[in-house]
């Protein structure tokens, strides 16, 4: 087969796309997460966002950068703020029980983004928003895991509401493993820095 000059110019891109959907077909990790805000003063916000990953199924990376959507009220994207991935941390197999010995064949890795944007008072406020794709495959409970991806957001309100502030921050995380029909009690409690 004789490639044409056009064709040569085809493969590459088609050969890009393959890999593209490669990639994404391998991005089974999302465990969880949470998006949160501070009010800094002068219109500035100081924005965190967690992911927790699966250290093992699936394994791609954190996003670098991670991209996060400031949209308004009618849901028009105002800007895009993309924050650098810094470091992870593998988190310790915690169980409140002595009923469970937590399996070695499950890793949980954290990572959080932080970052500082400027968003002047509009009407109807903001929402941040961060997307990604795909859920662990070992979940149970949701239908076609690796079909679903995850969305994490916080909302600014408007400032006809409140002029300054922050969204509440949970206290602790719930334990990775607890023991099924076993009594359960977890302080799901939050602060809130207004």
């Amino acid at each position: 087969m004789v490639l044409t000059t056009h064709m040569k110019r085809v493969l590459p891109i088609v050969y890009l796309a393959f890999q593209l959907l490669a990639q994404s077909a391998e991005a089974t990790h999302v465990v969880g997460g949470e998006m949160n805000y501070r009010y800094m003063g002068n219109n500035n916000y100081e924005i965190r966002l967690t992911v927790y990953r699966d250290c093992f199924n699936g394994v791609p990376p954190f996003d670098n950068p991670a991209n996060i959507g400031v949209f308004d009220i009618n849901n028009n994207l105002v800007t895009s703020v993309l924050v650098n991935y810094t470091f992870s941390d593998t988190l310790a197999p915690f169980v409140v029980s002595p009923c469970l010995i937590p399996p070695s064949n499950i890793c949980y890795e954290k990572t959080t983004y932080i970052t500082t944007i400027n968003l002047p008072p509009i009407p109807g406020g903001y929402e941040l928003v961060y997307q990604r794709c795909c859920r662990n495959g070992t979940i149970l409970n949701i239908v076609a895991p690796l079909n679903v991806g995850a969305t994490y957001n916080a909302h600014i309100p408007d400032p006809s509401l409140t002029t300054t502030n922050s969204n509440p921050v949970f206290n602790l995380w719930p334990p990775t493993f607890i023991c099924e029909n076993a009594p359960f009690m977890f302080d799901h409690s939050a602060t809130d820095y207004d």
